[in-house]
């Protein structure tokens, strides 16, 4: 569902300023979404049903600039898995400024058509924080909780 969000947002900058892919340390390439998925995004208007699974590869890390986990376990993981990859490594949530924020993202899968539009109402709202982050501010490569230096 990020990568249907990420794709949408991303269609009115110039082309292949930004590639939008995903993939996952546990999944199993070439599988569709889940219904219940594609339901849920249909209902923003976005079709995510060409989507496929492919597996977190070294080669998609070395390309990748900005990597994103849906919760702080699966950046645990791309991290041991990739120690190369600490530094460009997030949970998608993080970017939303909130103290009091639960920074996972629940996997819904075998859930309810409900629980992947919660889940998809937690991904949409982090995906502004995300795109800015991804293209950033002029003159700002902060990263997340890091303080502006003084002039």
């Amino acid at each position: 569902m990020a990568e249907g969000f990420l794709r949408e947002m991303t269609k009115s900058l110039a082309p292949g300023s930004i590639t939008v892919g995903s993939a996952g340390v546990g999944a199993f390439d070439g599988q569709p979404p889940s219904q219940h998925s594609v339901i849920a995004m249909k209902q923003e208007g976005i079709d995510i049903s060409s989507q496929r699974s492919r597996q977190l590869t070294p080669e998609l890390i070395r390309e990748a600039t900005h990597i994103f986990g849906m919760a702080t376990s699966h950046r645990q993981a791309i991290q041991a898995l990739f120690p190369e990859a600490i530094e460009k490594t997030f949970v998608l949530r993080e970017f939303i400024v909130d103290d009091d924020l639960d920074l996972d993202v629940p996997d819904p899968i075998g859930m309810d058509l409900d629980a992947y539009e919660r889940t998809r109402n937690l991904i949409k709202e982090a995906m502004p924080s995300v795109l800015s982050f991804v293209i950033g501010p002029p003159g700002g490569d902060l990263l997340p909780g890091e303080d502006h230096p003084e002039s």
